[in-house]
């Protein structure tokens, strides 16, 4: 008996060797929750918005459960096999049962704080919120007030991304309503607070950017370049079409960038009904930019659309033939949500498939904006087994890429987390921030910006250890004859 198990064990680790030596590109991984896929349901609905990498291998997503008829900020974090990280408020999440709130992004600080923004309600009107939480998921009581940091203008304003500067200083972008008696007047917005929460009155005008009647709309995303400009990335009301694609660049003071585009902005409607949500810095300093495209006109279908452009705000030629490009899938509409790009300039997305029956896709594209083959199926990872979508794309130091939104779990929508498989290899670089110094009135605080990676192998070796013991325990089984 003895030799027989041990014969199965070594028959098993030569199965598991192979078997990870030729992980296909876009397999689920399963050693992330048994399946490759990690649902964490609560009593009601809920989301993940926004995923990170964080410290020790573990993942960070930020979210909303519904608390009808309010909504509440949730941060939910995962060890590295996709079980629940308890050191996060004992549980492995936080619901926030104070405010009425929804968390669309987050960045990880280097000493395991993290910084999220959205929108919450408060006098039966939006505003924008920053909140910044400790590494055991508190609120960090010396950020703003009691952890929370707010700015509301007009008729209200929203938060739907952020990032955060080498000096600590966070910006966030989303849309304000500057006028009361008119809701249709929405405008871009990006605001700058300080690293202890205070609004930076440094930054445009009274602390904030925010775009003319001429550019009525909403920013989605913002990343900041190697010269600390800002860039934003959103929609527009379009001239001919419902929406135009808008992508800006402030001055690191909050000013918009003459020098990008014409007079600071990059607006197109590319024959169609344009929407970006995402953008992100290729490995040159160019951008690249996805959303959802309704066209070429007239056609209503909706499908993924790259843009490139180049640091000065022209067409990128290497996407496409015009420096752009759309991706139309038979019979079906696609919505692209997010994009990240790896160090070997592939772009990652995801999102959403066919809304009437929601599957979750990741999509991975070569550098020119092509589908890659060696990807998935032609390319693409679809959910097919599941309902849902996916809000938000990162990837590993590994390479393995994760990604977050919404499953369906028996019948209700919850934070679901799948991890694939990938070959890329991501090179990673630490930035360290100096002291900020602060007025007497706000306590001095440190610190550290830098989204982190996951750092660790491909294969947990507890999981290798739990799989050979069950191996063990069948063979022991059918031995007695005892059911499996």
């Amino acid at each position: 008996m003895k030799k027989l198990v041990a014969v199965i064990v070594v028959i098993g680790l030569i199965l598991m060797s192979r078997s990870i030596v030729h992980a296909s590109d876009g397999d689920l991984d399963a050693s992330w929750g048994g399946t490759g896929v990690v649902v964490s349901t609560h009593a009601t609905e809920s989301a993940a918005y926004a995923i990170a990498n964080y410290p020790d291998n573990r993942v960070l997503v930020v979210g909303s459960v519904t608390d009808s008829p309010a909504s509440r900020i949730l941060a939910n974090r995962f060890l590295a096999d996709g079980s629940a990280d308890t050191t996060c408020n004992n549980t492995g999440q936080l619901v926030d049962t104070v405010n009425d709130a929804v968390a669309s992004d987050v960045v990880v600080l280097s000493d395991g704080s993290f910084v999220i923004t959205g929108t919450m309600q408060i006098n039966n009107k939006g505003a924008l919120f920053v909140a910044r939480f400790t590494n055991t998921c508190s609120f960090d009581t010396t950020f703003g007030n009691n952890g929370i940091a707010t700015y509301s203008a007009g008729d209200g304003t929203s938060a739907r991304a952020l990032t955060v500067q080498p000096d600590g200083k966070i910006i966030v972008v989303g849309d304000e309503y500057p006028t009361v008696s008119d809701s249709n007047d929405q405008r871009i917005l990006v605001a700058r607070f300080s690293a202890v929460g205070i609004i930076d009155n440094s930054f445009g005008l009274n602390g904030r950017f925010i775009s003319t009647a001429n550019q009525k709309g909403q920013a989605q995303d913002v990343v900041i370049d190697s010269n600390g400009r800002i860039i934003f990335t959103g929609s527009i009301v379009g001239t001919v079409a419902p929406d135009a694609a808008i992508v800006g660049r402030l001055t690191s003071n909050g000013q918009l960038d003459s020098t990008f585009a014409t007079l600071g902005y990059f607006i197109n409607e590319f024959n169609g009904d344009a929407q970006l949500n995402a953008i992100a810095l290729r490995p040159n300093g160019n951008l690249v930019a996805v959303g959802t495209y309704g066209g070429p006109s007239p056609s209503a279908q909706q499908s993924p659309i790259v843009v490139c452009l180049t640091q000065t705000g022209a067409f990128d030629s290497d996407c496409g033939v015009n420096g752009w490009a759309y991706l139309p899938t038979a019979n079906s509409d696609v919505y692209a949500d997010d994009v990240i790009v790896t160090s070997d300039n592939k772009i990652l997305l995801s999102g959403m498939i066919n809304p009437t029956n929601p599957q979750p896709f990741v999509m991975r594209l070569n550098h020119n904006g092509t589908l890659d083959n060696n990807f998935a199926t032609s390319g693409t990872w679809r959910g097919t087994s599941l309902i849902g979508r996916m809000f938000s794309v990162t990837i590993q130091s590994d390479g393995r890429i994760l990604a977050a939104g919404q499953l369906d779990a028996q019948g209700t929508m919850s934070v679901g987390v799948v991890r694939l498989a990938n070959t890329v290899v991501v090179t990673t670089t630490t930035t360290v921030a100096p002291l900020v110094t602060t007025s007497t009135t706000i306590p001095q605080t440190t610190v550290v910006p830098e989204q982190l990676p996951a750092t660790g192998s491909r294969f947990d070796y507890l999981t290798v250890a739990l799989l050979l013991t069950a191996l063990g325990s069948i063979v022991i089984a059918s031995r007695r004859r005892t059911s499996h």
